[in-house]
């Protein structure tokens, strides 16, 4: 199995690793500080955690986020981004191969994502980069710490805390399409409480969503008319704000508070449409809007033997969508409409972490979580074409973690969880990891193994054509890698094989399982049957090649991504995936940064049958000059060579684009 992972892998992997390995000189650099991370649900140092996970850095989302973001997620190994048509539009993250929906996404450790959603996705389009302290990225499955969804792994948001010393920023950027961009932030406190603020505003006028710089001939829904001329562009409006609160009513007890809200209006295209006027039509406009919140106690008892947390949090999304030929009547007429979809999250957790001394530490939690969804529809004939949907469910859950460090060297976890749903399924998960340290040659190795499970979506059980009794998605997986440093700490190299399978898998489909109305009116229903299995490679490297001039960051992921029903590759995952940074700094105040994306050939859904989309590299260039502590000047350039390429076919990409701003802090 592993032959098979590394063999197509083996040039383009040695060149993005060996290449800054190489350029690396001996001499000594200043160490990076320990990073702090949360990948078995307590802070931890990253070299304890057998867990494959990334950090994404405030620094790095600072200067990538301005846009939302997919930018910043695109270079991590394992991670795959399709944007289907600019800033704003609907954009998906997979994780190792996994669905859209097999991902869970966390801000401060609380999840988002609309219930009323067909798959319960994260429509990453409608995310802002607001007031973030780092961004984890948990690879593998992760049921048995966080529950459903948490098949192909974890992002976790985390949101900047305030400190005592008083901070204020305010950045405006603008640039090629239109695109202008705010970003404000304050946080202070003292040493009873704490705040942090953020807000973030972005219009953009875009550019047409549909047959942007696509040079093949394109045709509207019937497959024959040829496409109309398309308008000038396709605007989008979107922001964010966040806050952060802490308040410590004694030396053991804290109480923490957050929130975050998310806004995107967008004008998008309709292809499917039969009348050729309706393809741009100002008609198709979407809006959503995510709201977030939660509060959060933490005391220490026992002499500081005892954390307990107990966190009360909920969270709402509303999308409108109004589509030219969006509905259809009993007749099969189709008509213009506005389609809604409102989803609500609310719930409580309480975490237990215990300190058991040379019999290390024990984790206890219990959950409790109620999802409501609804969908409506303007104007609705009275016709029985549109069923509302009302629906809800609760799931209950519990959950245990032991840690335990053998010799100061081997780090082990093992922790499993249950989780019940009300009137539905009941499902089991565990995970296993191990990291043995080897300090004296700067090694780490690292291995993890565990289940993963997703429920069904409210969409998928209760909608007309579900299913209240379809079983959860389960998946398999394990990886084992590698973390080691180099020339006295100058270089980290991390090398990581994976292999996931998953089992009833839900899909769509006319199955003798459908009942006469779901075939009539909708042509199918939901039901468990696919399997499929993602295995590969991730590498990673970062290097300090001349001391305070010269750094290289290179990542490849190899992925090979099949569905066993068919024997065939899965949709929109590419097999070979790359980026290389060279950031030179060795002019004072001054940071510049080539940054190269590879993408390699993937599948996709055409118009009739499946299409392989080309491969392509974008060269984007970063520059940062920071004339002192409070005021900065930056810019890049993105897609310098002006590279025609597709994420989502027939969706169009930007071309060669010019970005400005200053930053101004006191």
């Amino acid at each position: 199995m592993f032959k098979a992972a590394f063999r197509p892998a083996s040039r383009a992997a040695l060149i993005l690793v060996a290449l800054p390995l190489a350029l690396a000189p001996r001499a000594r650099a200043d160490e990076l500080p320990e990073i702090v991370v949360t990948a078995d649900r307590i802070e931890e140092p990253i070299g304890q955690t057998g867990a494959s996970v990334t950090i994404i850095p405030a620094a790095e989302v600072e200067r990538l986020g301005s846009k939302g973001l997919a930018d910043v997620l695109r270079g991590v190994a394992g991670l795959d981004v399709d944007e289907s048509g600019g800033v704003g539009a609907v954009t998906e993250v997979r994780l190792r191969g996994s669905n859209p929906g097999e991902t869970l996404v966390l801000i401060d450790g609380v999840r988002i994502g609309n219930p009323a959603s067909t798959d319960g996705s994260v429509d990453f389009g409608n995310l802002s980069a607001v007031d973030i302290e780092r961004i984890e990225v948990l690879r593998g499955p992760q049921s048995a710490l966080y529950g459903s969804d948490a098949m192909g792994g974890v992002i976790n948001i985390i949101t900047r805390k305030g400190g005592k010393t008083p901070h204020r920023s305010v950045t405006v950027e603008a640039g090629s399409y239109g695109t202008i961009s705010t970003r404000a932030s304050m946080s202070g406190g003292d040493d009873v409480w704490t705040y942090s603020l953020g807000v973030n505003a972005l219009h953009a006028d875009g550019f047409p969503r549909y047959g942007y710089r696509i040079d093949r001939p394109l045709t509207i829904g019937d497959g024959v008319t040829p496409l109309p001329p398309p308008p000038a562009d396709d605007p989008t409006d979107k922001g964010g704000a966040s806050g952060r609160f802490s308040y410590r009513l004694s030396q053991d007890v804290t109480i923490d508070a957050g929130f975050s809200l998310f806004g995107n209006a967008q004008r998008f295209d309709n292809p499917y449409a039969m009348i050729a006027s309706d393809v741009f039509s100002h008609y198709n406009v979407s809006q959503t809007t995510i709201a977030d919140g939660f509060v959060r106690a933490t005391a220490d008892s026992f002499g500081g033997l005892l954390r307990s947390q107990l966190t009360v949090f909920s969270n709402v999304s509303t999308s409108n969508i109004w589509e030219t030929e969006g509905c259809y009547d009993a007749s099969y007429n189709a008509f213009n409409c506005r389609s809604g979809y409102q989803g609500a999250r609310t719930g409580a957790e309480y975490q237990g972490d215990l300190k058991l001394g040379a019999f290390g530490g024990l984790t206890l939690g219990a959950r409790t979580e109620t999802e409501t969804a609804s969908a409506s529809q303007s104007p609705n004939p009275d016709d029985g074409s549109f069923t509302p949907i009302r629906a809800r469910q609760t799931t209950n859950s519990v959950f245990a973690e032991h840690r335990l460090t053998l010799g100061d060297r081997l780090d082990l976890t093992l922790g499993g969880r249950i989780d019940a749903i009300e009137g539905g399924q009941t499902f089991e998960t565990w995970r296993a990891t191990a990291a043995y340290r080897i300090d004296e040659t700067g090694t780490k190795l690292r291995a993890s193994v565990g289940t993963g499970d997703k429920a069904a979506t409210l969409y998928q059980r209760f909608s007309p054509y579900g299913d209240p009794t379809l079983a959860p998605e389960q998946s398999f997986g394990f990886d084992a890698g590698i973390d080691q440093k180099l020339f006295n700490g100058r270089v980290t190299a991390s090398a990581t094989v994976f292999d996931t399978r998953y089992r009833d898998l839900i899909d769509f489909a006319d199955v003798p399982s459908c009942t006469p109305a779901q075939i009539n009116t909708v042509g199918g229903c939901y039901y468990n049957v696919g399997r499929a299995e993602t295995k590969g490679v991730e590498v990673s490297a970062d290097a300090i090649m001349v001391p305070d001039a010269w750094r290289a960051r290179a990542s490849y992921t190899y992925l090979d991504a099949r569905d066993l029903e068919t024997d065939t590759q899965l949709l929109q995952r590419p097999r070979n995936k790359g980026s290389l940074s060279l950031i030179y700094d060795g002019i004072a105040k001054l940071e510049l940064e080539p940054r190269l994306t590879l993408v390699g050939s993937r599948l996709d859904y055409g118009t009739t049958s499946n299409v392989t989309l080309a491969p392509y590299a974008k060269l984007d260039f970063l520059a940062n000059y920071k004339f002192n502590d409070s005021f900065a000047l930056f810019g890049r350039v993105e897609n310098v060579t002006d590279a025609r390429y597709e994420e989502v076919y027939n969706y169009g990409t930007a071309g060669r684009s010019y970005y400005a701003g200053m930053t101004y802090s006191w």
